[in-house]
């Protein structure tokens, strides 16, 4: 899929009542939906909303995307890249860690009521046991946003010398106005880069996680690691990492690790960090080279 059709910014229609007109502000719409509530915007009341739209390929047809879909999509992606799928309750706990701005409603019945949009648009499919996956298109749509997240990251991070901690919401006020053209020019500026500052790969760069990797809370007493990724939208956690230069990229060496305490000893550049094992599941490495 082109990197050119992949998002743009837009209007969308709120107060439009049932139907696919009323789904606008929650999905997406063929062109001549859009073609037609372009031309009645002098007659409704419309909301100003930031969304993205993307060609799929195999129709020819454009999808426009809200700010809420696309954090749906995006959430759900993300369960994925784990090789986990994500029913409805846990979809609604992951939308809690979206910045407070943006934040959809979370209660379950807002949550069931999205996806019953998202799954008559074709962008996810709902199992009989409720687990949530994404359908090609819905997956396209998602790569879109995941990369426009995270190029933004990467530029305010680089570029802009914001910290760390708090490049995951800025990169959220970001993305959704990023044009393609846009994306095209930062990813130029930022050297075709293949992961985020935190390690997660950008969709259509062609990096994928070592397969070697694991999660912190497996890793062995006694051994070398390098930090592979790092969880994104844990403020706290971050602010306590970063000082100690618990990064992407850094060697540490398991010092202590102690499920029966329920806690793991790191050493990272001669200072001990303890991480619970809670914490340490969202936290993979991969082996040194030299580890024995």
């Amino acid at each position: 899929m082109s990197r050119g059709n992949d998002v743009m910014a837009g209007m969308t229609e709120e107060g439009n009542g049932g139907g696919e007109q009323g789904d606008l502000r929650f999905g997406w719409a063929r062109d001549s939906l859009v073609s037609k509530n372009a031309a009645s915007h002098s007659e409704v009341g419309v909301e100003r909303m930031t969304h993205g739209t993307f060609k799929n390929d195999a129709s020819q047809s454009t999808m426009r995307l809200t700010m809420a879909a696309e954090n749906y999509l995006l959430s759900i992606y993300q369960f994925e890249e784990l090789g986990r799928r994500v029913t409805p309750s846990q979809l609604a706990e992951e939308l809690k860690r979206l910045p407070e701005v943006e934040r959809p409603g979370t209660s379950l019945p807002s949550v069931t009521g999205m996806l019953g949009r998202l799954t008559r648009d074709g962008l996810i499919e709902v199992g009989k046991n409720k687990e949530i996956g994404l359908t090609d298109i819905g997956r396209a749509a998602a790569e879109s946003m995941v990369r426009r997240h995270r190029l933004a990251e990467l530029l305010v991070v680089d570029v802009l010398e914001v910290d760390l901690y708090n490049a995951h919401e800025e990169a959220h006020r970001l993305e959704h106005a990023i044009s393609p053209l846009l994306e095209e020019k930062i990813r130029q500026k930022l050297g075709s880069p293949s992961t985020s500052p935190f390690g997660n790969p950008i969709p259509g760069s062609g990096h994928k996680p070592p397969a070697d990797s694991m999660q912190l809370n497996r890793a062995a007493q006694g051994r070398s690691y390098v930090v592979d990724r790092i969880p994104e939208d844990d403020e706290a956690l971050l602010e306590y990492l970063v000082p100690f230069d618990f990064v992407p990229g850094r060697r540490v060496e398991i010092v202590e690790a102690a499920p029966y305490r329920g806690v793991i000893k790191v050493e990272c550049g001669g200072a001990e960090i303890i991480l619970g094992y809670e914490v340490a599941e969202r936290i993979w490495l991969r082996p040194a080279a030299d580890s024995a």
